[in-house]
């Protein structure tokens, strides 16, 4: 019987028959009392929802495994119970709404919102475990079935429970997963061992979404995915080769089967349809042509749709899809060329494929993606009538700093391909998704940062935002990879500490799910899953660790990234060494407004100026910090470990280590990479030695990654493509740092043959010599004092008022706006000091602020020591405030 048809049929019967059922579901305790009074009483109200039955059994299954003695019980004139578990919604007539009622506590009114409130019945402690709905039920009885499993067996069970009355911050948190590869991705499809502890582990961190994304890069696999779940009659030449009926029905039962299980844990389910024909170009992966042709890519390909039956056969397909697939919740559809539609069958097959679907499923969500996404096209999906909103990348195809990029690269700024371009209009007519690309930058490096996912979760509001989703860690393992090659294990077998790859990337996670539920999350959460692991001795010291070394990676993609390294497909900041430094140097990092490039710095070194930007030389000490900061906590952990050092802590080491040594590689390639700019713009001789010696520098601090990575990873990390060369960068997106650092070798040879190439001669300018940064962040400089404008009248100027003084005093103070656009650059007002003492104050005209967007700015300080500053500061909040025009 299907878990739905069965959850119907419970509702039929009345508490006393339910507690009976739950024997059926695995409770494996009497419906009776124990013979000897038990520690724990449970009281379920009413028809317990499919959410409901499996917190209960997660929490049951603790108990068993501490040996708590419990039962379960309709009503309190049962109970034997040292203590009362009632469980129930809020919002209906029974026992759990009367004892909330007379003690005079609510539960927040909407879904997924829960209360774990202790009470008292006749001197009997009472803990209230209730949701708005079944999902916050659950989520309840998950927080207490942690809490209990954290006492030892000398404590009482429930001493780490706590009251909490929570409701999520972000309406949808959501992890996706590429099926890059089918041999790797179907090893895990038919695997329901590895759903379960998977399933379970985004249910126990509260996220409530799950995409999985067919297509995208994968040498024609899946595009489209419908005949690896079944046929068309009317389209027999449309098919792919090898796959029988009956492995399109086992396929079909796997995903049914594993949107059930979604289902079961408050997982809603996405399917990502991200191809509609296979037209080669980028769909391709970075196969090569011969691999294309000849390789077991064609066999794993769909053949047969074309020009002429492209939409009859994507309409009936999706029929088909959405009546195969009932339990499906939601479509994410990729829009543009790299889907495989030519720009100009867009508009049409856009258009019937909304109509169609508004006709066979009104409700079904879609989500359309915003790269290339025509206005044309977002005009048809409003006019159709269909349940849609727009998801967007929320850094590029990486994971940038917690905030909307001040500015994203000029190479995107004019199109909708990375951002929100100028889809945050009014009046709003959708929402927006935005897509953390987690996948391109934490590969297989551990990660987790509370402060950084309380600060992006802020900034998923931005126009009323949605929710988010990431990538999960590991998400392009074996992409470009041969369809039938055995997927590589991660790290090598004496290191192994798991049964599933994943497992290793718990506090990941753990940090995205439930900060993005609740930013208060008390971090006790983490902290006993660290004590847990590593002991309590060395947990605080790897927690601290791992939180500082988080910080690394977004660094490098906000600061120091080459546009070449943009994509998912190409870039990997954990691995590559991001080009020769000719390449390296002209980089601009993927905020230009906030982090001044390479070359700027070379500039102001020779012509002078000043910017309020962050320095490259400021960033090479932020990074030369962190990188220190990352190794006194490791030593530390290691020295509280003593001989206790297990497998998880000798990976977790490794991988600080990795990202500590990373960090100072950058630190020691941006003055490299300053110094050859210097050059470039001088052509003095003296400034290509500069930047020889600091490249040997960052070479010596790539030779640490290659050591402290050991032999504890595989020696061929196949991420993605082995080879290509995109934006005159060589991209590797296989094989281990120790190969990177030959072709840092390389490169540092081609240097010097060009040094010894380079001839003085009387038109040379003379060089200045790069100069170190005193301070990582200037804001200790200055004292600045600002009441932010959040909102304005619709048509009326805006007045910006901000209070800064210096020790050094203040050159000038200058007000940055433009509109919530990000194809838009900033306009300068200079602010001008008023009466009140240090304050300074500028007005944007109402002409200057176009009602379609919302405003934005931010201030730029500068004082008579040339050291500038933005603010706010990005180091603590998002570095820019959104005025929100009342209309």
């Amino acid at each position: 019987m299907g878990f739905k048809k069965l959850r119907n049929k419970m509702r039929l019967f009345s508490w006393a028959s339910m507690a009976c059922m739950f024997v059926l579901l695995s409770f494996q305790t009497d419906c009776s009392a124990r013979s000897d009074k038990p520690e724990i009483s449970i009281i379920t109200e009413g028809s317990p929802g499919a959410e409901v039955l499996y917190g209960l059994t997660k929490l049951t299954d603790v108990l068993e495994a501490k040996k708590i003695s419990y039962e379960k019980v309709a009503s309190l004139q049962e109970v034997h119970g040292k203590t009362v578990l009632a469980v129930g919604l809020s919002n209906n007539d029974g026992l759990v709404p009367g004892l909330l009622k007379a003690g005079n506590h609510t539960v927040p009114e909407v879904s997924e919102a829960l209360t774990i409130w202790k009470t008292d019945w006749q001197n009997k402690p009472v803990w209230v475990v209730s949701g708005f709905d079944d999902v916050g039920i659950m989520y309840g009885l998950l927080d207490v079935a942690d809490r209990i499993g954290w006492s030892s067996d000398r404590e009482p069970p429930l001493k780490y429970v706590k009251e909490t009355t929570e409701k999520p911050y972000v309406n949808e948190r959501a992890v996706s997963i590429y099926t890059m590869n089918r041999a790797y991705w179907e090893s895990r499809f038919y695997d329901e061992k590895y759903w379960t502890k998977y399933l379970d582990m985004l249910a126990s961190d509260r996220f409530n979404s799950m995409v999985l994304i067919f297509g995208y890069e994968n040498g024609g696999f899946l595009a489209p995915c419908y005949p690896y779940f079944f046929n068309l009659a009317d389209f027999p030449d449309v098919k792919m080769d090898g796959m029988t009926v009956q492995k399109q029905q086992k396929n079909l039962d796997a995903l049914n089967h594993l949107i059930d299980m979604a289902h079961q844990r408050g997982i809603k389910f996405t399917v990502g349809i991200w191809d509609h024909i296979y037209r080669g170009g980028v769909q391709n992966g970075g196969i090569s042509q011969q691999e294309e042709e000849l390789g077991n890519f064609q066999q794993n390909r769909v053949t047969g749709v074309n020009d002429k039956n492209l939409i009859p056969y994507t309409l009936t397909a999706l029929e088909k899809f959405v009546r195969l697939v009932p339990g499906l919740d939601r479509i994410q559809f990729r829009m543009h060329d790299e889907s495989g539609l030519k720009k100009e069958e867009q508009d049409k097959f856009w258009s019937d494929v909304f109509h169609k679907m508004k006709e066979i499923a009104p409700n079904l969500r879609f989500d359309l993606r915003a790269k290339g996404l025509p206005e044309s096209v977002i005009q048809s999906a409003i006019e159709s009538g269909v349940n849609f909103r727009i998801s967007t990348k929320y850094w590029m195809e990486q994971m940038g700093l917690p905030f909307h990029p001040t500015h994203i690269n000029r190479e995107n700024q004019f199109d909708r391909r990375h951002g929100y371009a100028d889809m945050l209009r009014y009046p709003q007519e959708y929402k927006m998704m935005w897509r953390l690309w987690t996948g391109g930058t934490t590969r297989i490096l551990l990660w987790g940062d509370p402060e950084y996912v309380r600060r992006f979760a802020e900034s998923t509001h931005l126009y009323d935002g949605d929710g988010f989703e990431v990538n999960e860690p590991l998400a392009t393992k074996m992409e470009a990879q041969p369809h039938d090659a055995k997927p590589f294990d991660l790290l090598n077998p004496k290191y192994k500490y798991y049964d599933y790859e994943f497992e290793r990337y718990w506090h990941f996670f753990q940090v995205f799910g439930r900060i993005g539920y609740n930013p208060e999350t008390p971090p006790e959460i983490w902290n006993k899953e660290f004590e847990k692991r590593f002991g309590k001795k060395a947990a605080p010291f790897i927690e601290k660790a791992l939180h500082k070394a988080s910080q690394v990676l977004p660094r490098i993609v906000a600061s120091c990234y080459p546009y070449a390294c943009f994509p998912t497909t190409r870039g990997w900041p954990e691995k590559q060494r991001l080009g020769d430094l000719p390449q390296y140097a002209k980089a601009e990092g993927s905020d230009i407004q906030q982090f001044a490039s390479f070359d700027k710095q070379a500039q102001l070194l020779i012509e002078g100026g000043e910017t309020a930007k962050i320095l490259p030389s400021e960033n090479s000490l932020w990074f030369e910090q962190i990188s220190a900061e990352i190794n006194k906590l490791a030593d530390a952990a290691e020295k509280a470990a003593g001989s206790n050092q297990n497998k998880e802590l000798k990976s977790t080491l490794t991988d600080l280590r990795i990202l500590s040594n990373l960090a100072l590689y950058h630190s020691r390639r941006i003055p490299a990479a300053v110094s050859y700019r210097i050059f470039e713009r001088t052509k003095d001789p003296s400034a290509l030695d500069d930047a020889i010696r600091y490249e040997r520098n960052a070479i010596q601090a790539w030779q640490q990654i290659v050591a402290a990575a050991g032999d504890v990873y595989a020696n061929d990390l196949k991420m993605g493509v082995r080879e290509a060369e995109f934006m005159n960068i060589d991209h590797h997106l296989c094989g281990h740092w120790k190969d990177e650092l030959d072709y840092l070798n390389q490169g540092l040879e081609k240097l010097e043959q060009q040094r010894r190439e380079v001839k003085s001669d009387n038109t040379i300018a003379t060089a200045p010599h790069y100069k170190a940064a005193s301070l990582a962040d200037n804001i200790s400089l200055f004292q600045i004092t600002h009441k932010p404008v959040t909102s304005a009248l619709l048509n009326q100027p805006i007045k910006i008022s901000v209070t800064v003084s210096a020790p050094a005093g203040v050159k000038w103070v200058r007000l940055r706006y433009r509109d919530v656009n990000q194809m838009e650059d900033y306009k300068t007002l200079q602010m001008f000091p008023s009466s009140d003492k240090d304050t300074y104050q500028a007005t944007v005209p109402a002409d200057q602020i176009n009602s379609k967007w919302d405003f934005m700015y931010f201030i730029e300080v500068m004082d008579n020591n040339g050291n500038g500053q933005i603010y706010p500061d990005l180091n603590q909040e998002t570095p820019y405030i959104i005025v929100h025009l009342i209309r």
